[in-house]
């Protein structure tokens, strides 16, 4: 008597690990940050949902990508071809807009017309990174192979 009995605990249990291994639950998918940039097709554009003034005019020479988050920043992504040249920002305020946040050996000031810019780097002579504030607002160029000081001053200077 004791052994059918046994024999029908050891069916039950066996057949529920194996229902339960089987009948795997649909997991949710994963979920992130949704992307907060909008791409638009002008600068016009750009102005109206960043709320602010867009002037960046001879950023690029040639390609580019422009993107607001509405009401914070705008960005143009300069290409060559499908490869990004630079990135430049502006967002109101005075908080960085860069988005970089890497850690950089060298770090100077230097004038691009009346305004101070600073500028971050590894070998004090080419530099990743160009961010200053002017008029309420914030501004960034991040080229994506660092540039001399001479070329990220100058297409500072460019920038309103």
């Amino acid at each position: 008597i004791i052994l059918p009995s046994a024999c029908a605990l050891s069916a039950v249990l066996a057949s529920g690990c194996a229902a339960s291994g089987d009948s795997e639950q649909p997991q949710p998918a994963f979920v992130g940050m949704p992307n907060p940039f909008i791409e638009v097709s002008d600068l016009k554009g750009a102005a109206e949902l960043a709320g602010f003034p867009v002037s960046f005019e001879g950023a690029c020479s040639g390609k580019s990508v422009i993107r607001v988050i509405k009401g914070s920043l705008a960005e143009i992504i300069c290409l060559k071809g499908d490869d990004e040249l630079y990135r430049v920002r502006k967002g109101a305020g005075t908080l960085d807009v860069s988005g970089d946040y890497n850690e950089y050996r060298n770090k100077e000031e230097k004038k691009a017309g009346e305004r101070a810019i600073t500028l971050k780097g590894n070998d004090g002579k080419s530099w990743s990174l160009a961010s200053w504030h002017d008029g309420g607002y914030s501004y960034s160029v991040s080229p994506s192979s660092p540039m001399s000081g001479k070329d990220i001053l100058s297409l500072a200077d460019t920038l309103r």
